[in-house]
């Protein structure tokens, strides 16, 4: 047995114990990780603040090839996203990067290279307004697709590789892109809005608007189909439409 030094974003935990819990880690250089953490539901642990999901974390654990749970031994908090726990909903945003995470990390790909692209995406969700929120998620998931290798094609018809113009098209999840007017066959009808906010997120550009929610439920859709198509996990709206359904007011 090894003991090994990592950071780590903290995914979720459950109660293992009177004592303990098992903790799900998002580790930089082994991707998922589920851990004991001894004595960490005592009210004096040493693990006490740093096991709250969404949390950046410097960790040491004991590490044998041959268990599937491991045994953590310090965890110590480098940050904490303060902003994310100012409101239930930018929370809920917190959570469906973190939930991502698991489905989107691929055997062949490197952990650390998707751990920067989720710790980039919880710091863009603390820093911007609530109209910020899906655009910075959206962008967090168009990044770590394209580190899988699945990037969606934005700019061109997957089918006859025709360029096309600002206005809406068809997304076909299983081809992996845009279909020109010349495929109408099928795939999600998208508005020029939609298609113009993800083409900029590509680019690294944000919308600089809120969102309106037909293209709120565009988008979304467009990543449900995409990620269960290819098998990168499910849905990672379903905690924000507990708090918000249909991606419209929270309701009183």
């Amino acid at each position: 047995m090894a003991i090994e030094r990592d950071e780590a974003i903290v995914l979720g935990r459950t109660r293992f114990s009177e004592t303990s819990l098992i903790v799900t880690l998002f580790t930089k250089t082994r991707g998922p990780l589920r851990l004991v953490a001894k004595g960490a539901r005592r009210s004096r642990s040493r693990f006490a603040g740093a096991l709250e999901p969404t949390n950046h974390v410097q960790t040491h654990y004991y590490r044998k090839e041959t268990r599937d749970l491991q045994l953590l031994s310090q965890c110590d908090i480098l940050a904490t996203f303060p902003r994310l726990r100012e409101s239930l909903l930018r929370l809920a945003y917190g959570y469906a990067i973190i939930g991502a995470l698991i489905g989107l990390k691929r055997e062949e790909t490197d952990a650390g290279s998707l751990f920067r692209i989720a710790l980039s995406g919880l710091e863009a969700l603390g820093s911007g307004g609530e109209e910020d929120l899906e655009p910075s998620l959206w962008g967090f998931l168009m990044a770590a697709l394209s580190d899988a290798g699945f990037r969606p094609v934005m700019d061109r018809c997957i089918l006859c590789g025709r360029a096309l113009a600002s206005r809406g098209a068809r997304f076909d999840a299983r081809g992996g892109g845009l279909l020109c007017s010349a495929h109408e066959g099928g795939g999600l009808l998208l508005s020029s809005g939609t298609v113009e906010i993800l083409r900029g997120l590509e680019e690294g550009e944000t919308p600089g608007r809120k969102l309106l929610p037909r293209e709120v439920a565009e988008g979304r859709e467009l990543f449900r189909r995409f990620l269960s198509e290819h098998g990168l996990g499910g849905s990672p709206f379903r905690p924000i439409e507990q708090l918000v359904p249909h991606g419209g007011r929270k309701e009183r």
